[in-house]
């Protein structure tokens, strides 16, 4: 359906791998040889539900229904950046579910606008141009879409 309904289907590049290691052992500083609770059986209950998903699955179909249509976009600052503006800001998650823009007041739930930035194929990291003091702050990146001349190649290639 995916294939055949969009020219292009963009998917959040997940590392599922890390996401579902293990809760490591936390030793209780008081009791040498002890361990303190580490929510290890609620880690394990989350790894099942998000390997019982199938994402990779899903990506890897998608790509063989439609080859040369499928993007995958760095997971890193989709959900910091206002997909109405550009800005970048930790601070304007104001929790899990909620995304308030530090620099234009978007206010908007947190999945949708990084499924937003996902879409449009804003991830990764941004340009270092310039920081807006200590907040953790970036200014909008905007992206070209001008294709630099390439050089014309002239005469037998080289081997």
């Amino acid at each position: 359906m995916l294939a055949r309904t969009y020219d292009l289907v963009r998917f959040e590049k997940l590392n599922i791998k890390n996401m579902t290691a293990r809760a490591k052992a936390r030793p209780d500083p008081d009791q040498p040889g002890q361990y303190l609770k580490n929510g290890r059986a609620a880690k394990a209950g989350l790894n099942r539900a998000i390997l019982a998903q199938g994402w990779g699955l899903l990506r890897q179909r998608t790509g063989h229904k439609a080859p040369g249509r499928v993007e995958d976009v760095p997971a890193p600052y989709t959900s910091l950046r206002c997909s109405a503006c550009g800005w970048i800001d930790k601070n304007s998650r104001k929790s899990q579910a909620e995304f308030v823009c530090s620099s234009c007041g978007f206010t908007c739930n947190a999945d949708t606008n990084a499924s937003i930035n996902v879409a449009a194929g804003q991830g990764g990291i941004p340009r270092p141009r310039q920081t807006a003091g200590a907040g953790g702050t970036t200014p909008p990146t905007q992206r070209s879409n001008v294709r630099e001349p390439q050089p014309e190649w002239v005469g037998i290639p080289l081997f």
